[in-house]
């Protein structure tokens, strides 16, 4: 029996700061709020019947919600949906919708990707009205532009992906623009490969140059090492570009026949049609772990599992949407996002290293089983419900991802089909896991223990933080030389747990590879080109990239000392692990 869990410190705190109605909500009584919302989607008696069961699972804490599904339920128009992706048209009109929707959905608390592929490249002619056009990277630039402004208006801070494909005739100058660190300052930036990545790379190993399009013409061309070495090089020094699988992402398409998918969201973890959206829920891990045997709960696992796609299901159905197109793709689609948090506590807490194969093996196991609970779940949603709009028995389960399902599985999807269009993803999960007091989505813990410094008015203060986890360990006088934090691991580490967990996902995975010092920039390519196409994307942290980093590791030894010579620190020690850049909290 999984008890009820009960927020400390500063998950209490950050449950208090972002996401309590009001200043005396107590975390029990905002789960309530949150069950009784999203219950009101169900019929009759289920009505009471899920709000108790929503409960139940929320106050467990084996369920987190999107922190927009936390933070709206129960306010007046509430909007519970954390990303949308909305799309680019070359005219003067198409420019003036995409402005628009992106002031709307983040006046909301939206994040917004966009692929600004279908802009004409700089230089163009423009018919008719005479001039040249000023390409992809102007309108990014004015987009750009009013997210700065609505920050300064009192709004939340913006979210955007930009993307532009590979090929475009703007890459050359989109790869430059990161560079100044004042320029596209709102936005991740990703590179999107839309064809075959492997005939890139192919072109990159012969040194050969490749075709630019726009519209099926050919633009120009460019040498594939120069615009090769400008992403890898950029993503050294800075975090970015991204690099983005648009190949793979459609290929794996569960509604391939019926809407492409353009851009991911600012954090990555979901590709998206065309006014399509993110509806994030994570299974807290670690809840599922019996500590005293080292056993899994399995059962518990299957029923916060199937519960969790059915609470995100009825979030399409009470959302408050910003747009009407945003309104009818989701429910065309019904496109939902359960994924997990705390798998780095997860395994500890089982006796595994991040970076073992005993460990990747576990972890395919859960996943395993969760991507198989989940679409049982939407099946059974679709026969009691109905299935997505646009379900087709025939050509859905053609899809990339439906063919790597068991025969059973697909069968069953055939006979009672799909609630949703696709069902799990991996977000980043950052302030929702540290309410959790857990490490985040899959990355490995930051450090067992590490150096913070703050502002403390007018000085620069320093303070030593403990994993909540590694606290308990040593309160408990457990082992601890498994516990590794992301600098103890190397590159391929990140790149082997991201493809592992990528296997199950039929959306996607948000993951930050880290890269330490000394990393040369050849061998992040080899490990490019390795990973890169069983990835539908990939984003990188070079440490010590940026100038205000603040926080700094202590290795496991140092950390031991710390604890035992500052017991009370370890009595205090509360979870802060969260999104590497800041941007996906949102």
């Amino acid at each position: 029996m999984i008890p009820y869990y009960e927020p400390a410190g500063l998950a209490l705190e950050m449950f208090k700061n972002r996401y309590a109605i009001h200043a005396e909500e107590t975390f029990n009584e905002g789960c309530d709020r949150v069950a009784y919302h999203i219950a009101q989607a169900e019929q009759g008696e289920n009505i009471a019947k899920y709000r108790a069961e929503f409960l139940d699972m929320l106050k467990k804490n084996t369920f987190f919600p999107g922190g927009r599904i936390m933070f709206g339920s129960g306010r007046p128009k509430g909007q519970l949906l954390n990303c949308f992706v909305i799309p680019t048209h070359d005219s003067r009109e198409g420019w003036g919708k995409t402005v628009s929707d992106m002031i709307v959905i983040s006046g909301v608390g939206g994040g917004v990707g966009a692929n600004y592929s279908p802009i004409r490249p700089k230089g163009s002619k423009i018919n008719g009205a005479g001039g040249t056009a000023t390409g992809a990277v102007s309108l990014m630039r004015g987009i750009n532009g009013f997210g700065t402004e609505i920050k300064g208006g009192g709004g939340r801070r913006v979210a955007l992906m930009m993307t532009l494909r590979h090929d475009h005739g703007d890459i050359l100058e989109f790869l430059d623009a990161k560079l100044d660190l004042g320029t596209l300052n709102n936005a991740n930036v990703s590179v999107n490969f839309e064809e075959d990545s492997q005939v890139f790379f192919d072109k990159v190993k012969k040194d050969e140059d490749y075709e630019l399009k726009h519209n099926g013409k050919v633009v120009g061309k460019v040498s594939s090492k120069k615009v090769w070495h400008k992403i890898v090089s950029n993503a050294l020094k800075g975090g970015e570009p991204g690099i983005l699988n648009g190949y793979l992402a459609n290929k794996m398409n569960n509604g391939w026949y019926y809407a492409p998918l353009v851009s991911t969201n600012p954090c990555g973890e979901i590709w998206l049609a065309e006014y399509d959206c993110c509806c994030l829920g994570s299974l807290v891990l670690p809840r599922f772990v019996k500590e005293d045997t080292k056993e899994m709960d399995w059962d518990e696992l299957h029923k916060a599992t199937t519960l969790g796609v059915r609470f995100l299901d009825n979030v399409l159905s009470v959302n408050n949407y910003p747009l009407p197109e945003i309104k009818d793709q989701c429910s065309n689609l019904r496109r939902i996002g359960l994924g997990v948090t705390g798998l780095h506590d997860m395994l500890l807490m089982m006796g595994y290293k991040y970076s073992s194969a005993a460990g990747l093996e576990f972890v395919d196991k859960v996943m395993d089983k969760i991507k198989n609970w989940a679409y049982e779940a939407s099946t059974d949603l679709a026969e009691e419900k109905g299935s997505f709009p646009k379900f087709d028995p025939d050509l859905f389960v053609k899809s990339g991802f439906c063919k790597t399902l068991k025969p059973s599985l697909r069968e069953r999807i055939k006979t009672k089909g799909m609630r949703n269009v696709a069902v799990l993803t991996v977000a980043p999960v950052g302030t929702g896991s540290m309410v959790c007091d857990t490490s985040s989505g899959i990355e490995p813990m930051f450090a067992p223990a590490y150096k913070r410094k703050f502002r403390k008015g007018d000085e620069l203060a320093e303070e030593i933080v403990i994993h909540p986890l590694f606290a308990r360990f040593i309160i408990d006088g457990k082992g601890v030389k498994h516990f590794q934090g992301a600098h103890d691991l190397k590159v391929r580490d990140h790149f082997e747990m991201q493809r592992t967990v990528q296997r199950h996902i039929d959306n996607a995975v948000s993951k930050t590879i880290n890269v330490p010092h000394g990393v040369k920039e050849q061998d992040l390519s080899d490990m490019y080109m390795e990973y890169f196409p069983e990835l539908k994307g990939v984003t990188i942290y070079p440490d010590g990239s940026r100038e205000d980093q603040p926080l700094t590791p202590m290795d496991l030894d140092d950390a031991l000392k710390y604890a035992k010579d500052h017991p009370m620190a370890v009595l205090g020690a509360s979870g802060v692990d969260s999104c590497k850049d800041g941007k996906c909290d949102i």
